[in-house]
């Protein structure tokens, strides 16, 4: 069996791949992702909808990195709470977030079974917007 902790250090090494495939071969077929806080107004997603979401938020990102700062794994529980930066480049610039992860893993903690993904809403709502507003082509 798996510990919740392994699981979780997969997960980051996933993302660090910056591969869709990886990134979702650690959640459970029935994983939902919440971005939080409510206030972003993102609505949950399944597996598939996450796909949809998140393939196209990844094309402008280059070299991305998360880093671990803490880690708090309760096995008796199966839930792993992380607090992580991540970088990367883009066209407009470096990116550099923060996140605190809650993540509780299936009964033989191999999958991640519900991802909780609190991010800082002010750096991203303003990122994202302006690495929106780059990436239109100005009308002719």
């Amino acid at each position: 069996m798996a510990s919740c902790g392994q699981t979780a250090q997969a997960l980051v090494a996933a993302y660090n791949t910056w591969t869709l495939e990886n990134i979702m071969n650690v959640r459970a077929f029935n994983c939902m992702n919440y971005i939080l806080p409510a206030s972003l107004g993102q609505t949950p997603m399944d597996n598939e909808k996450y796909k949809a979401f998140f393939a196209p938020r990844m094309v402008p990102f280059r070299d991305f990195q998360l880093t671990v700062h803490d880690t708090v794994v309760d096995e008796a529980a199966r839930k792993v709470i992380m607090h992580m930066t991540s970088t990367a480049s883009t066209d407009i610039g470096k990116y550099c977030n923060e996140y605190i992860l809650k993540l509780p893993m299936t009964e033989d903690c191999r999958k991640v079974d519900k991802f909780e993904e609190f991010v800082h809403s002010g750096y991203s709502a303003k990122f994202m917007a302006d690495l929106a507003k780059s990436q239109r082509k100005p009308s002719l």
